[in-house]
């Protein structure tokens, strides 16, 4: 997703300062399992957390916007 911040769940608890609340906050995987833990996760500290229905494969499927490539910073 055009955007989008690399935030693995290994490191979610680390980057949960990092997290908007002023505006909702969606949160993507491949199929949309994970990030529906990964919103729970970021509701349950006061985020407007929202999960993407069926993750990256349901967002293409329908689409939108994709970028390909290494994510920022990734080694």
């Amino acid at each position: 997703m055009p955007g989008a911040r690399l935030a693995p769940l290994s490191i979610l608890a680390t980057a949960v300062g990092e997290v908007s609340k002023d505006r909702p906050v969606y949160v993507i995987c491949a199929s949309g399992n994970r990030s529906q833990w990964g919103a729970e996760r970021l509701a349950a500290v006061g985020a407007d957390a929202v999960s993407v229905a069926g993750g990256t494969n349901g967002w293409a499927r329908t689409g939108r916007p994709l970028v390909t490539g290494p994510a920022p910073g990734a080694a």
